[in-house]
């Protein structure tokens, strides 16, 4: 049989989800969004909850959000979460969920506008619960900011610096925007001129990116800036209504004070508590005057201030002289240890601090026990160096060495004179000079290259601070190659115990000052000592040339005195001769010329030297090899005057009062030493202006020019005639 069963079935319809949500305002979740992205997203917490029980246990509810349901521009904090009911008798609570709603970073892309979404939670058991969410994306207001202006507000500037605009930058937050711009008057707090101010571009449009503006000073208050000063301006920005002010202000700070070199570089060692160590420091940015404005100087990080036994003296902006008595300082008495020379700008300070980072502020001054060669000119035009002319000499030139400690034990700064003596033998001055026969002083020449010794030096006379010493004729050439040439030899000053002719030692030399060496140097000697004015000139009768005693223009002659012209390129025999006397022509070798034999074709002065017998000068033992130093004797010039002339130099031109002058002479001197040379020319009838007498004539100071082997003697040096 069969039988049927029904079974009959209810529906039953979902409950409503049971959580209910509050946020605040109440209805749709609502969000905003202010472009651009730097501005931050407002975010809605959205509290979810349950209805109470009124007994029984807690109950809970899952619920998850539905991701299809939130667009690119909503992050929602969870993605799912579990709701608690509470208890109204009980002591349980419930715990509610929270979740939080807010613009992503997408928001960032949007364009201004409303955009909504519907955010559903799937409750388990129960319907979904919506929550309808609205996002308004909004364009800011119109607005401009300024960057820079806060360093424009302190902005300084030192006294001879590099005047520039000063500059800050506005920018626009959205959409291009005019502005104009509204300057202050400038103001100074002190004696500034406090006029000139501008700024650029003084309108315009203001764009996203950027604007740079700039304000400017007027030279004229650069020009008259003082340290300390402090300038005030005021630019206001306007646009839209609205106003932005910058303030503007600028310090004036003094110059950056610079240490370029010292002068000496080095100083030697003294203990002696009344001496005083003089020294110049050479820089720029240095302050002469002014109250706690003048540049200040340091000695080992010690302000060295005027008063007992020191002395600073602020020439100019690039010059200051110090002076420091020994017994104020403890930095001079050893050797080896410099002193470190600071400088700075104090601006206003009366007590400023030695630079800690000196820049450019901080040289030091050498303290040595050796002597120290400041500089070397030519004894008859004391012409410095320069880098387009740098220091050269000649052979048999005249040259002095300034500096100090040459000579300690000749009376310490006291500049007490040592002559160097001929020796009645040969008739040669020496190559070294001692004060009290236990110490000596030489000059060495020296190969720039390799530092070997060419020659020595011979002396005429040293002082503490001076040297007058010949150059040697073996610098014009050496068998390892010729040294003629800018920068190829060394000249050291060395004293001390160890005797000639034995090298000194090395610690009792100072550095190496190097000098070139060239054919021709000539140089005039003048009647003060500098090299200018009126020259070491003598009338044709050998009176001195004077405003009293002048040359005739017409049939006088003059003799003028120099030294630098070189070696000697005559080549007659000094032997008997008939012929009559002429210059060039019979001025005789100065070294000989030597044959195929042993009998030379030439006889030099030389040659007479090494083979003369006499009753007061001898041949030398052994034979020179040179006439360095040496003083040319007429009694070994054959028909001295009459038939032969020293050696000497021709073409050789001059001019006086730039007319050509005849030359009838140039080469030694009879009666002193190699390297002097006098040079006879007869005065241009055309030197003088005007008409003159024979005889008379206003006496007339006019400028003397002598050429050799393309070099002319220094400018400067003058003569009388009439």
């Amino acid at each position: 049989m069969l039988a049927l069963v029904v079974c009959a079935s209810s529906l039953h319809a979902t409950p409503a989800s049971p959580l209910i949500p509050t946020y605040t305002p109440t209805g749709a979740v609502s969000l905003t969004y202010t472009l651009p992205t730097t501005a931050s997203p407002n975010s809605v917490s959205v509290s979810l909850a349950t209805a109470a029980v009124a007994t029984g246990p807690a109950s809970s509810t899952y619920y998850t959000v539905d991701p299809t349901t939130v667009p690119y521009w909503l992050s929602v904090s969870a993605g799912s979460g579990t709701v608690v009911s509470p208890i109204t008798a009980g002591s349980v609570a419930g715990t509610p969920s929270v979740l939080t709603l807010q613009a992503s970073q997408v928001a960032a892309t949007l364009g201004a506008g409303i955009y909504t979404t519907t955010v559903q939670l799937d409750v388990i058991g129960y319907l979904p619960l919506n929550i309808p969410v609205t996002l308004n994306v909004k364009t800011p207001a119109a607005a401009l900011t300024a960057t820079g202006a806060t360093a424009l507000g302190a902005e300084t500037w030192s006294v001879g610096s590099t005047q520039v605009p000063f500059t800050f930058t506005l920018s626009s937050n959205s959409v291009p925007i005019s502005y104009t711009t509204t300057l202050s008057a400038l103001t100074s707090t002190g004696t500034t001129v406090a006029t000139g101010i501008s700024v650029s571009p003084a309108s315009g449009l203001v764009y996203t990116w950027g604007t740079t503006v700039a304000v400017t000073i007027s030279p004229l208050a650069y020009a008259q800036a003082k340290a300390g000063d402090v300038l005030n301006a005021t630019v206001t920005i306007n646009y839209e209504g609205t106003t932005m002010p910058i303030s503007f202000q600028l310090t004036i700070l003094p110059p950056v004070a610079i240490i370029t070199s010292l002068y000496p570089a080095s100083v030697p060692v003294d203990t002696t508590a009344t001496d005083v160590v003089s020294f110049v420091i050479n820089g720029t940015g240095f302050v002469a005057s002014g109250t706690n404005q003048v540049t200040a100087v340091f000695e080992n990080g010690t302000q060295i201030v005027t008063g007992t036994g020191l002395v600073v003296n602020v020439v100019n902006s690039t010059t200051i002289v110090v002076q420091i008595t020994i017994g104020t300082s403890t930095a001079f008495g050893t050797a080896g240890t410099p002193v470190a020379i600071a400088v700075v700008n104090p601006n206003g300070n009366a007590t400023p601090a030695a630079p800690t980072t000196p820049a450019g502020a901080l040289a030091n001054l050498n303290v040595v026990s050796v002597p120290i060669i400041d500089a070397v000119t030519s004894a008859s035009t004391f012409i410095e160096p320069t880098a387009a002319a740098p220091t050269v000499f000649a052979p048999y030139d005249f040259i002095t060495i300034f500096g100090t400690n040459f000579c300690p034990d000749c009376g310490g700064s006291n500049p007490t004179m040592m002559s160097g003596v001929p020796d009645v033998t040969y008739s040669r001055y020496p190559t070294y000079l001692s004060p009290d026969s236990t110490h000596y002083l030489q000059v060495q020449f020296n190969k720039h290259s390799n530092g070997a010794l060419v020659a020595q030096g011979y002396v005429v006379f040293a002082s503490n601070t001076q040297i007058n010493v010949l150059v040697p004729a073996a610098l014009a050439t050496v068998s390892s190659g010729a040294l003629i040439g800018s920068g190829t030899v060394d000249i050291t000053v060395s004293y001390g115990t160890t005797a000639p002719p034995t090298a000194p030692l090395a610690a009792e030399t100072s550095s190496a000052f190097t000098v070139g060496m060239v054919a021709n140097d000539p140089g005039i000697f003048a009647a003060n000592s500098d090299g200018t004015g009126q020259g070491a000139i003598l009338n044709g009768d050998y009176s001195l040339n004077s405003s009293t005693n002048a040359a005739l223009h017409t049939t006088g002659t003059v003799i003028v005195y120099m030294t630098g012209m070189g070696a000697p390129n005559s080549t007659a025999s000094n032997a008997s001769t008939t012929a009559a006397l002429a210059y060039p022509g019979s001025c005789i070798s100065a070294l000989g010329a030597a044959a195929s034999g042993s009998t030379p074709a030439i006889i030099g002065y030389l040659t007479t030297v090494n083979t003369t017998v006499g009753t007061t000068y001898t041949a030398p033992n052994p034979a020179w090899t040179s006439l360095d130093g040496a003083v040319i004797l007429a009694s070994n010039i054959v028909g001295n005057g009459t038939s032969h002339f020293p050696p000497c130099l021709s073409a050789v031109t001059a001019s006086i009062n730039g007319v050509a002058a005849t030359v009838g002479y140039a080469g030694w001197v009879a009666g002193s030493v190699a390297g002097l040379y006098q040079v006879n020319l007869t005065v241009p009838a055309g030197a003088v202006p005007g008409t003159y007498a024979s005889t008379g004539g206003t006496p007339i100071s006019v400028p003397v020019l002598v050429t050799v082997g393309g070099k002319t003697s220094q400018a400067g040096v003058t003569l009388w005639i009439k």
